[in-house]
């Protein structure tokens, strides 16, 4: 089975991640590889597909990065990214990042703070 398949539900042999994606080959948001994410407290209402089960349920544990979920479930980025960004638009996940560390990120005086901060090191 190559790398960008998955075993298919039905029994029907293997299910390449772009047909899981719906054919789509871009998320309904910008995800970053190290967007984090995590689930919401609310279960899913209806059950969900084994692709957003798998993804989902590695979310329960706390904040995960969008690159750490396609590896672990050993799929590529993109793909990934399409399923979570499905999970957020569902209410199924959250972003994990805390609102003043993305506005803390682009602040060229911390960044500057920061940096002085790793050369002492």
């Amino acid at each position: 089975m190559a790398d960008d398949e998955a075993p298919a539900e039905d029994g029907f042999g293997p299910v390449r991640s772009y047909a899981l994606a719906g054919g789509r080959v871009t998320p309904s948001r910008e995800l970053d590889r190290t967007f984090l994410v995590k689930a919401r407290p609310l279960q899913p209402s209806e059950p969900l597909q084994s692709h957003y089960e798998q993804a989902f349920e590695l979310c329960r544990a706390g904040a995960i990065s969008v690159a750490e979920i396609a590896a672990r479930l050993g799929r590529p980025l993109q793909i990934v990214k399409i399923w979570l960004a499905d999970l957020l638009d569902d209410g199924y996940l959250t972003n994990a990042m805390p609102a003043s560390t993305n506005g803390a990120a682009r602040d060229p005086q911390i960044l500057g703070e920061i940096l002085a901060g790793l050369r002492r090191l």
